[in-house]
């Protein structure tokens, strides 16, 4: 069984690009909320930012185990973790 590297080429570049998406997903979600569905600001800051939060957090620690599996299962040295990074 290979052991396989939790980071290659590209994970870096796409790490900062999915940070950036991510933060731009919390900020639209917290002004579409209050300003045009007219949610509170209580409700919004303290149950679905948290929640949306988590699910970005848990669905990209999955996307990197499943990747993880991924390059142990075919051998590839070069699969990135993040979704959005590239190995060019």
């Amino acid at each position: 069984m290979m052991n396989a590297r939790w980071f290659c080429r590209g994970d870096i570049d796409g790490f900062f690009g999915l940070f950036v998406d991510n933060l731009l997903q919390l900020m639209l979600i917290a002004v579409f909320c209050t300003q045009f569905c007219g949610m509170p600001g209580a409700l919004v800051y303290a149950k679905i930012m948290p929640g949306a939060a988590f699910s970005i957090l848990f669905g990209n620690i999955f996307y990197a185990w499943q990747a993880r599996k991924l390059a142990i299962r075919t051998g590839a040295t070069t699969l990135p973790r993040c979704p959005t990074a590239s190995t060019r």
